[in-house]
């Protein structure tokens, strides 16, 4: 009976957290963002930098607006049972705004730090990727 209940434990946690490893624990976190470009005046596609192809997966996005504004956050959840590949995959997202971006700041990318004397190109920046 006992073994039994162990058994129930490891598939329910199986279904919810997607594992019995008492080592894996997921995590989910932002991650830095590229424009890529403005397929139409309410959508752009973006690319999260989602990380290790064999720890890590696109999660989720999420999207603030008002008039003055359009936030994105990429969200990426992360599993490490073990060593983690060392490559950097890319994700194309579509994010389909409620209104065009138009003069709106956008906001959110996490842009990495510029070189000292460089400009901060800021999110509107489009970064063409294959």
């Amino acid at each position: 009976m006992k073994l039994l209940a162990i058994a129930a434990v490891c598939f329910a946690m199986l279904l919810t957290a997607g594992g019995c490893s008492s080592g894996a624990q997921r995590t989910v976190a932002p991650v830095h963002w590229d424009l890529n470009a403005i397929i139409e005046p309410t959508t752009l596609r973006i690319s999260g930098y989602i990380g290790s192809s064999s720890c890590s997966a696109f999660d989720s996005f999420e999207l603030a607006e008002d008039d003055e504004r359009v936030e994105i956050t990429v969200l990426v959840s992360s599993k490490q049972s073990g060593p983690c590949t060392s490559d950097m995959r890319l994700e194309s997202i579509d994010v389909v705004l409620s209104a065009p971006l138009g003069q709106r700041e956008l906001t959110g990318c996490l842009p990495f730090e510029a070189l000292p004397g460089e400009p901060n190109l800021g999110c509107r920046t489009i970064i063409p990727y294959p």
